[in-house]
């Protein structure tokens, strides 16, 4: 059982110690500023892909009702 907690205690001790700048860092940093951005614009993608096919799928089916 003391394996199992020193096992436990060090993955925790690691996540704190290899967090980078960007993780722990101000939101006024470029590098922060840039990481958000970047999640916002890949957000966005996703939204306008998934969006596209709902639509996709919507005319098919408006199509086959009209058949």
């Amino acid at each position: 059982m003391t394996i199992f907690y020193k096992f436990f205690t060090l993955f925790f001790i690691c996540d704190l110690v290899l967090a980078c700048a960007v993780c722990y860092g101000s939101p006024d940093e470029p590098a922060v500023k840039a990481v958000q951005a970047g999640i916002w614009f890949l957000l966005g993608v996703v939204i306008f892909v998934l969006s596209s096919i709902g639509f996709f799928i919507f005319n098919i089916v408006k199509k086959s009702r009209e058949v």
